[in-house]
């Protein structure tokens, strides 16, 4: 899936413009894994595709090795972690991958067995699992609502201990088997293709069921049961008005964006707000604008700057 990603992109005639090169190192603790993917690229090449020799390090080795490497590496960087047990990759780990110069990563865990013993303290301090769940969730060892609510602590803690504004998770339910991808990035653009995908492969945008097989991609393409709960935002989007008084379209965006929501959906939201009255919608000149006239520029391309003040 990888390479074939990356040949897409290179065919493209924009990108071949500028002479691209993609660089791809994968590296695998178990040597017969990396024997058996050696096997596979052998049915690949592209003339600006260059694969690293497969490495068989333990991940705090290799860390190292990238770190050293591109700490002042300008080019974009995307790193793909699956990692094996819970205390293969820490917050730190993230934070100086995160500190590279243009790096997003995507982070594999196996949400769903960390989110059964979340709430059995019974574990000795060393157990991997608590380990885990103490770093990476914002409530450490307690009784969550549900697999989601679980999920979002893990969001808030990657949030507040990185400094990133744009973290997106993804549930991948296979029936008994629930895993998760957590995007981390610093660009909004990046959440928001994010946001596209999941809601495209799935009604409400958090659990994208993966049981099809026969599919070369990586969510593949059932949905699941739930639906999308646009009250939610309509909420959040109204406290936060209430909070800040005045926001502009470009924050009200960003705001959606950052909940996991599209700016289509931002804009069907401020409806429903404005139905109350409380609503002043100005443009840059200070210009009154009526709901019924409808120019709120609330979309992905934003083309001038439209304040929405919240009146009690």
């Amino acid at each position: 899936m990888l390479l074939d990603r990356a040949k897409y992109i290179l065919d493209s005639p924009i990108i071949k413009r500028t002479n691209p090169i993609i660089e791809i190192l994968f590296n695998d603790k178990d040597k017969k894994n990396s024997d058996n993917l050696t096997l596979q690229l052998k049915k690949y090449s592209h003339p600006s595709i260059k694969i690293h020799p497969i490495k068989n390090l333990d991940f705090q080795s290799i860390l190292f090795q990238i770190l050293s490497k591109y700490k002042n590496y300008s080019t974009p960087k995307f790193f793909f972690l699956d990692p094996f047990t819970y205390s293969d990759v820490t917050l730190d780990n993230l934070r100086d991958l995160m500190f590279l110069p243009k790096s997003e990563v995507f982070l594999f865990i196996p949400v769903f067995h960390s989110y059964r013993f979340s709430s059995n303290k019974g574990f000795q301090k060393d157990h991997k699992t608590r380990q885990f769940v103490e770093e990476f969730t914002t409530k450490g060892m307690a009784n969550y609502d549900d697999i989601d609510d679980f999920m979002q602590s893990i969001k808030e803690k990657i949030k507040e201990e990185l400094g990133l504004d744009y973290v997106r998770p993804i549930l991948l339910d296979d029936g008994t088997c629930k895993n998760a991808i957590f995007l981390l990035t610093r660009h909004q653009k990046g959440m928001l293709l994010m946001n596209q995908i999941a809601l495209k492969e799935s009604n409400d945008g958090k659990g994208i069921n993966i049981k099809s097989q026969q599919t070369n991609d990586l969510f593949g393409y059932q949905e699941t049961q739930g639906t999308l709960r646009f009250d939610v935002l309509t909420q959040k989007l109204e406290q936060e008005l209430k909070n800040r008084k005045i926001m502009t379209n470009n924050e009200i965006i960003d705001f959606s964006i950052k909940e996991e929501f599209l700016p289509k959906h931002a804009k069907n939201s401020l409806k429903d707000i404005c139905k109350k009255n409380k609503i002043v919608i100005e443009d840059e000149n200070g210009n009154n604008i009526t709901e019924k006239q409808g120019k709120w520029n609330i979309a992905e391309k934003i083309t001038k700057e439209i304040r929405f003040t919240y009146d009690n």
